[in-house]
C-alpha cells in the first residue's frame, strides 16, 4: 500500500513537471493588430443603404441653367442680359462629375434707334465637385468666341480666343432623379478685341 502511494506520487510529480516544461515552450501569443482607418466608400454605403443618395449616381449627368448676366468689356463697357448654360457630365467618383458645356450670354445696349447685343459664348470641359449633400463647387475652360454689335439689321464682328469660369451652386429641391437649384459663375476670357468678364446668377434643372 504504501509503496503504491509513493509510485503515484512520483508519477504524478513527473505529470507535473512534463505539463510545466510544455507551458514554457509554447510562445506567447502577439497581440492582434489595431484596425486600419475605414474605407470611405465602404462606409458611405453602409451610411446610405436605406436612405436616399443626394451624390451623383453613376452614368451621364444633364444639366441646364437659366439666368440673368453682367458682362464687362467689349464696345458696351457694361451690359445685361440673359445667361444660358448647357452641360453634358458624366459621373467620375462619388462627389465629382466631369463636364462638358456651352455657355454664353448677352450684354444689351442701345444707340438713338436701335438695340444690339454683344454675345460672348464659350465651349468648355471641366469638373464639378460636391463639397457636401447639396452644395458643390465646379471649374472649366475651354474656348471662347465675343460677337460685339450683333442685332438691327447689322452682322456682329466675332473674336475668338480662350476663356476660363468658376462657380459655385446649391441643390435646393428633388424629384427622383431631377433636381432643382441655384448658381452663379464668374467667367473670364481674353479674346481678338480684348479681355471681357461676366457674372452670372441663374436657376438650374439636373437629370441625374
Amino acid at each position: 500500500m504504501t509503496r503504491a502511494l509513493a509510485i503515484g506520487a512520483v508519477l504524478a510529480t513527473l505529470a507535473g513537471v512534463a505539463a510545466a516544461d510544455v507551458v514554457k515552450k509554447r510562445k506567447p501569443i502577439p497581440p492582434a493588430p489595431p484596425p486600419g482607418p475605414p474605407d470611405e466608400i465602404a462606409d458611405d454605403e453602409a451610411r446610405e443603404a436605406n436612405l436616399e443618395s443626394n451624390a451623383p449616381r453613376e452614368g451621364l449627368t444633364f444639366a441646364g441653367a437659366l439666368g440673368f448676366g453682367i458682362l464687362i468689356g467689349g464696345d458696351i463697357g457694361v451690359g445685361r442680359g440673359p445667361a444660358l448654360s448647357l452641360r453634358l457630365g458624366h459621373v467620375a467618383t462619388r462627389k465629382s462629375v466631369i463636364t462638358f458645356e456651352i455657355v454664353g450670354s448677352g450684354g444689351l445696349h442701345k444707340n438713338m434707334t436701335q438695340t444690339f447685343t454683344d454675345s460672348n459664348i464659350g465651349l468648355f470641359a471641366g469638373v464639378q465637385r460636391y463639397t457636401s449633400g447639396s452644395f458643390w463647387i465646379r471649374a472649366a475652360g475651354g474656348l471662347d468666341v465675343f460677337t460685339a454689335n450683333s442685332g438691327g439689321g447689322m452682322a456682329g464682328t466675332p473674336h475668338g480666343g480662350v476663356g476660363a469660369l468658376f462657380g459655385a451652386g446649391l441643390d435646393i429641391a428633388r424629384w427622383g432623379y431631377l433636381v432643382l437649384g441655384f448658381e452663379s459663375t464668374w467667367l473670364g476670357s481674353i479674346t481678338g478685341d480684348g479681355p471681357k468678364a461676366q457674372l452670372m446668377f441663374s436657376t438650374n434643372l439636373t437629370y441625374y
